[in-house]
């Protein structure tokens, strides 16, 4: 997964460590690191992960270029962990590897986040759900839990819309409405029965 800022021209707030001006790009690359944050953090404490990567824009190989810190809030404490970073001698792109249980720009960690989100399709509130899917210490407001139901939403229905088309494409012929539980006939002039 990739997440890219557009070139800017100032540096980017919310991103610690990265300098953009109109000829630098800051990515992130998202990779399998550890299981865990403690996993992460007993393998890459003091060294970053031994990888070869190459420019999206310019295929040069690029270099390691430092590391920074991160506060990751678990169920029950916040973790310090190194992100480290690559930078592209050749054309100045930064390069950040988060591991897979992190997303750009979030506190929480992944795992917190599907948490709350199971724990609302099971019909909890998001107040209930802020009290108890976090550690009280570290706090999370019922507003971050909501924003994550709707985003959660609007992520679902863009997958299940990529996921029939891409079926549709590669010539799947079973008829996937009578796999659901309460299937739907897919005779038009049953619709509402």
């Amino acid at each position: 997964m990739l997440f890219q800022k557009a070139e800017c021209s100032r540096p980017l707030a919310r991103t610690p460590g990265a300098f953009c001006n109109n000829s630098f790009t800051y990515m992130y690359k998202i990779l399998s690191f550890g299981r865990s944050c403690k996993a992460y953090l007993r393998i890459y404490k003091d060294s970053g992960p031994e990888v070869i990567l190459h420019c999206e824009h310019c295929s040069h190989r690029l270099h390691k270029h430092g590391r920074y810190y991160r506060c990751i809030a678990g169920k029950t404490d916040d973790l310090r962990i190194p992100i480290y970073r690559w930078l592209c001698p050749k054309c100045g792109t930064t390069v950040s590897l988060l591991p897979d249980f992190l997303v750009p720009w979030a506190r929480c960690a992944t795992w917190i986040r599907e948490g709350a989100i199971k724990r609302k399709r099971l019909g909890q509130s998001f107040r209930r759900i802020a009290e108890t899917v976090i550690s009280p210490r570290i706090g999370l407001s019922p507003r971050t839990i909501k924003r994550w139901w709707y985003r959660h939403l609007a992520r679902a229905a863009d997958a299940s819309l990529w996921l029939a088309r891409e079926l549709v494409r590669s010539g799947c012929e079973a008829d996937l409405l009578l796999l659901f539980p309460n299937p739907v006939s897919s005779d038009p002039a049953n619709v509402w029965e």
